[in-house]
């Protein structure tokens, strides 16, 4: 009984987290039609994916901060955080799929290849960012 307890505990726990990082991450972005979105579809793959054990309240609250900072002055935080959505927004699916460059030049292997390394090296960066400020940006 007492594990079902914490279970219940820890799940409301996170269900509250969510909450308000989705509420934060708005004012932050100053609800802005494809930023909201792009911010949903963020957390709800990052709390789908991540296991529970991984739920760390003190880097969820770092991260609340860090929005925070990002709503009141349009400064670093608000850069990264702005950089951080276009970036998820051109890894859309659909976007991905779309050609920039003419299939008949021969560059569709090449131009796939360069996008999954530079994705590679910002989710890299990115994990160094979250690591230095203790937050956990996605």
């Amino acid at each position: 009984m007492n594990a079902s307890i914490q279970t219940m505990v820890d799940r409301r726990a996170v269900v509250h987290a969510y909450r308000h990082l989705y509420r934060q991450g708005l004012k932050a972005i100053q609800y802005s039609t494809p930023g909201r979105y792009i911010l949903l579809k963020s957390l709800r793959k990052s709390y789908r994916s991540s296991p529970s054990e991984e739920f760390d309240p003190a880097k969820i609250a770092n991260t609340i901060r860090f929005l925070e900072r990002a709503t009141e002055v349009a400064g670093m935080e608000h850069k990264i955080l702005k950089n951080l959505l276009l970036v998820r927004y051109w890894q859309q699916d659909h976007l991905a799929k779309e050609a920039r460059v003419p299939r008949s030049l021969g560059l569709g292997p090449v131009e796939q290849h360069l996008r999954t390394s530079v994705f590679e090296h910002y989710n890299l960066t990115l994990d160094r960012l979250n690591e230095s400020l203790g937050t956990c940006l996605r």
